[in-house]
């Protein structure tokens, strides 16, 4: 006889795949007629922009677009020139049981940038962009109760448990239009680069509505015939996501990448145009009760079992850290004009977070002239992992940058803020159904038993010996917290 156990869903998502790339780009930049020959390149600046995701049967494919532009002193050593460029790239992850219905959360970074003169007329750019994905699908979580109706004498051992479940993966898209004026700028000044930090702030759930409030910190990079000079200001933002459950506050995560800009310094203005895509994922906390193990008294019970991995727990752990380090250079530093910080892959490895860094330093010298300074180092931050805890996710940002200089000497103070995504697991197995198989003969057996108890787990002594747990603490006269181990016990059987 099989006894179906009550099949019960919750709708969430569920992670199918994520993984980690690293897309080298590489492309070559020709100086146009009406500027001058490359002299020496004094700073090199790139900016990502994500044009699609696309999920398709078995993968998922990120296009992006490198932006990079590069400010050089032209031979005859008068002013600065820049060059600029966009370079495509493709980054693409095996997911077996992706299809084009699944959600694709991505993260990328610039992790390294390089100029080379190829000859006074040309240079090549080789770069280096992380790509990360986290690829869901909408897939019920499922368990398994006690059934409604069941034979005589069977007995069900239930569990709890508290698990983590994604409750929503969504996506907007949005525009940031605007323009400031850039103060204590040069008349003469350029606008060189534009960078866009994206910061999610707080959220809020109203009825069903989740409201996530951020801001932008834009920085303005222009340059004059002897000056770099940097301009900033700030731009809030909000997006409303649809909850699938009113007034639940969930816990959520936001990254949020930049598709496209356009800036323009005009009669001492800089107007903007930013477009960019919000991505969250949203997880909340569900109990739950299923059926662990199972036994029918006077039968051979043979029991269908379905293991479930969980995560229980979620937690972040975000420090800040401090890294110096110093480079000489081949000229004597007069005035540090411009600082310009890029964060590596981070590493974890015997319980301690590595950071790499590369700074890179725009100054004149004494004899004024600009050259650029490139300093290496990196920031090692301390993690408190507890033993049942794994890791993630880790990512790092440079928060500020200063320095000193000590004749040709120049040193860097980076500040860099981690953030590291720790979770648990457990591995829940729930009976889902049960075989009950009566005896063909019926094979004379005691109706008690004496047994030394080995443990303290009454259950499994019950099941063992085709009893039940109520009718053995009453014989035996026992208190719900009484130690058994080594104490004689009467078991009934129940046939």
């Amino acid at each position: 006889m099989d006894i179906s156990l009550e099949r019960r869903f919750l709708s969430s998502f569920k992670l199918i795949g994520s993984g980690k790339k690293v897309c080298d780009i590489s492309s070559d930049i020709v100086v146009p007629d009406t500027k001058e020959d490359i002299l020496r390149v004094i700073m090199t600046n790139a900016e990502y922009s994500i044009r699609s995701k696309d999920v398709e049967s078995g993968r998922a494919v990120m296009h992006g677009e490198l932006k990079v532009t590069v400010v050089y002193v032209p031979e005859s050593g008068d002013g600065l020139c820049t060059l600029s460029t966009d370079i495509p790239f493709e980054c693409e992850f095996e997911v077996s049981s992706a299809d084009s219905g699944c959600a694709v959360v991505a993260e990328l970074d610039v992790i390294s940038v390089d100029t080379r003169i190829l000859n006074p007329r040309k240079v090549m750019i080789n770069a280096q962009v992380g790509v990360s994905q986290k690829c869901y699908c909408n897939c019920d979580f499922s368990w398994y109760t006690a059934p409604a109706e069941a034979p005589k004498n069977t007995f069900l051992r239930n569990s709890s448990a508290d698990i983590r479940l994604i409750n929503l993966v969504s996506e907007k898209t949005f525009s940031l239009e605007n323009s400031f004026v850039p103060q204590g700028i040069d008349n003469d000044a350029q606008l060189v680069t534009a960078s866009v930090y994206f910061c999610a702030d707080s959220a809020e759930a109203v009825g069903s509505k989740l409201i996530v409030k951020g801001h932008a910190d834009i920085k303005a990079v222009f340059c004059s015939r002897a000056n770099i000079q940097i301009a900033e200001t700030t731009q809030s933002f909000s997006q409303i996501f649809e909850l699938p459950e009113r007034d639940i506050m969930p816990d959520y995560t936001v990254d949020i990448l930049p598709t496209g800009d356009f800036f323009e310094l005009k009669d001492g203005n800089v107007s903007f145009e930013i477009h960019a895509v919000m991505q969250i994922v949203c997880t909340e906390t569900k109990a739950i009760e299923f059926v662990e193990d199972a036994y029918v008294c006077g039968a051979e019970t043979a029991l269908d079992e379905e293991d479930r991995t969980v995560c229980i727990s979620e937690r972040t752990l975000c420090q800040t850290e401090t890294a110096q380090f110093t480079q000489s250079a081949d000229f004597d530093i007069e005035k540090v004009l411009y600082l310009s910080g890029i964060v590596g892959t981070p590493k974890v490895s015997d319980g301690e977070l590595t950071v790499p860094l590369t700074v890179e330093g725009v100054c004149t010298s004494v004899d004024e002239q600009i050259r650029s300074v490139k300093l290496h180092g990196s920031a090692k931050f301390e993690l408190e992992i507890e033993e049942n805890e794994t890791i993630d996710s880790t990512s790092a940002c440079i928060s500020s940058l200063k320095s000193s200089i000590n004749g040709k000497d120049l040193t860097v103070t980076a500040a860099v803020a981690a953030q590291v995504q720790l979770k648990q697991t457990r591995t829940l197995e729930i009976v889902s159904s049960m075989t009950v198989t009566e005896p063909k003969e019926s094979i004379p057996t005691a109706s008690v038993y004496m047994c030394m108890a080995q443990t303290n787990d009454l259950w499994n002594i019950a099941k063992h010996y085709s009893s039940d747990i109520e009718m053995i603490i009453a014989l035996n006269e026992l208190d719900e917290d009484t130690d058994i181990v080594g104490r004689l016990l009467i078991i009934p059987r129940i046939k």
